[in-house]
């Protein structure tokens, strides 16, 4: 069910069926134009369609110009919390806003934020999260999905009053149930563009688990319309892992990957480490072939015949394997050698 209106972010559109757009949020002093400006070019580097910073007070504000001249068209979203002066002085430099109802209020502020954006034609995303509701919202742990969206239901009809149109909500706890609750209870009663993610979801390893079982279900169902993988660590590894996700649900296009077999006991070489180091080769480049690391002869020679490369452990070491064909045998590390230097000729595995 995406949503029924769109919003214009930059050059991107959320909603209206575009495709779900990609976020992430630099982790750099805010107040250091250079190193977070550096920090967002290198995660659109890595597939991230709209680069967040927090912009905790005026003298952030000010840095904000600075990392939106070096960043050129790359989509901005400032992330401003309790002063709305630093909405406003910084409306003209982002391409977006997100507040929280929970942190900043009053209706005079509210206004200066509404004639902001529509003088600078600045979206603005309504978030609500579950430890920062605000007062008369408070909840239960039973009725906390409906009050997040009751929260932001509030603040939407106050901007679309003040004439604010480029609109997208966000509903998160970070109980897992909760938010799948909210996020399919604000598809239903919004037709705005939705954030969908987990707050606080945790470290790289547990984080990234959680949200996938999050996002990989509201997805599925048509929920959501652009995402972040929020974890406690290199911003970075929310891209890839946001990426993964969006990919295994077909929602964006195929790269490079590898298949690796699970490690048992047949296995003829280290699977975890071969596969290792084929990912991290595969890393800085841009296609979509199918690498297989498999360790033994059980499933190998057939996995390997689909995939475009593929190294296989045998009783002698392992066999590499390109276009289906096996065109190398030794060791391991001769297969793998092998391997990587296919890679870098740039030439497709399968003609």
């Amino acid at each position: 069910m995406p949503s029924r209106r769109t919003a214009r972010v930059g050059d991107l559109t959320l909603g209206g069926g575009a495709p779900i757009v990609l976020q992430s949020m630099t982790n750099t002093d805010p107040r250091d134009a250079e190193a977070t400006a550096a920090q967002a070019l290198a995660l659109a580097e890595a597939g991230c369609d709209m680069v967040r910073i927090a912009v905790p007070d005026l003298d952030a504000a000010a840095a904000t110009r600075e990392v939106r001249r070096r960043l050129g068209r790359l989509p901005l979203v400032a992330d401003v919390h309790y002063d709305h002066r630093v909405a406003v002085a910084v409306a003209p430099y982002v391409d977006k806003i997100r507040l929280n109802p929970g942190t900043l209020r009053g209706r005079a502020a509210l206004d200066d934020v509404a004639k902001a954006l529509r003088d600078h034609g600045t979206a603005l995303r309504i978030g609500a999260n579950s430890g920062s509701l605000p007062p008369g919202f408070e909840a239960p742990p039973h009725l906390l999905p409906t009050r997040l969206c009751d929260a932001v239901a509030d603040w939407v009809a106050r901007f679309e009053d003040a004439g604010c149109e480029d609109l997208v909500v966000s509903v998160k706890a970070t109980s897992t149930t909760a938010t799948l609750a909210a996020c399919r209870e604000a598809a239903r009663r919004f037709d705005h563009p939705l954030h969908i993610g987990l707050t606080e979801a945790g470290t790289a390893r547990t984080g990234a688990i959680r949200s996938a079982a999050i996002l990989g279900a509201l997805l599925a169902e048509g929920v959501g319309d652009t995402i972040r993988v929020s974890l406690a660590g290199d911003p970075i590894e929310e891209v890839r892992v946001g990426q993964e996700i969006l990919r295994s649900l077909g929602l964006r296009p195929e790269a490079d990957r590898v298949l690796a077999c699970p490690t048992c006991g047949r296995a003829r070489m280290d699977v975890a480490v071969v596969a290792a180091t084929v990912e991290a080769a595969l890393g800085t480049r841009r296609g979509t072939r199918t690498v297989a690391v498999m360790g033994c002869e059980v499933n190998g020679p057939g996995e390997a015949r689909h995939a475009d490369m593929a190294i296989v452990g045998t009783r002698d070491g392992a066999a590499f394997y390109r276009g289906g064909k096996v065109v190398l045998q030794g060791t391991a590390d001769e297969a793998l050698k092998a391997l990587i230097a296919a890679l870098d000729d740039g030439i497709p595995a399968h003609d």
